[in-house]
């Protein structure tokens, strides 16, 4: 079985995607929430397997939420659900270690592949042609650049800000 976090802004989206998940035999909707912190308590300590979060380019958290959940020991595979789906966004999912990366657009047999992909152990992000990543890279800082290499090679926040020699907070906000 496999345990899902649905984590989505938009209360229509988190009701179809219970709606359309629901009926998958292989599939267990542990809890879903508009926000981190009602997440965390609708899942009362049960850990899921996959959770499918949601990218809004306003609010960027979703990233960063990544980014930590992937830091922890024995992180939970992570499957980003969005409407901005884009080579730029597939490069920072990759370096925010996402597991996934999937347009809302996607037909739902699309959804169900990727859920079951993911937590199999396989990625599940678009591939990146060479001029779509380095016009994502061109877009970065030239400070930046180091940092975006070490997230890249999958570096934990702490890696990088002993390699910045600043503070974990300065790390993960330049992350």
């Amino acid at each position: 079985m496999i345990r899902l976090a649905l984590l989505d802004d938009h209360p229509a989206v988190l009701a179809g995607l219970q709606r359309l998940l629901a009926p998958a035999r292989d599939m267990e909707v542990l809890a879903a929430a508009a926000d981190e912190v009602a997440l965390a308590r609708d899942l009362r300590g049960r850990l899921p397997d996959v959770l499918i979060v949601d990218y809004d380019p306003g609010r960027g958290d979703a990233l960063a939420l990544c980014r930590r959940v992937k830091a922890r020991p024995g992180a939970l595979r992570v499957l980003i659900y969005t409407a901005y789906a884009s080579p730029a966004l597939a490069v920072a999912a990759r370096a925010a270690q996402a597991d996934g990366l999937l347009d809302k657009s996607e037909p739902a047999p699309a959804l169900l592949a990727a859920i079951r992909r993911i937590a199999d152990g396989e990625s599940v992000l678009p591939t990146v042609s060479r001029g779509e990543f380095e016009a994502a890279v061109a877009r970065l800082e030239d400070t930046d650049l180091p940092i975006f290499a070490m997230l890249l090679d999958g570096a934990a926040i702490l890696t990088i800000a002993e390699g910045l020699r600043t503070d974990e907070a300065e790390a993960a906000r330049r992350a």
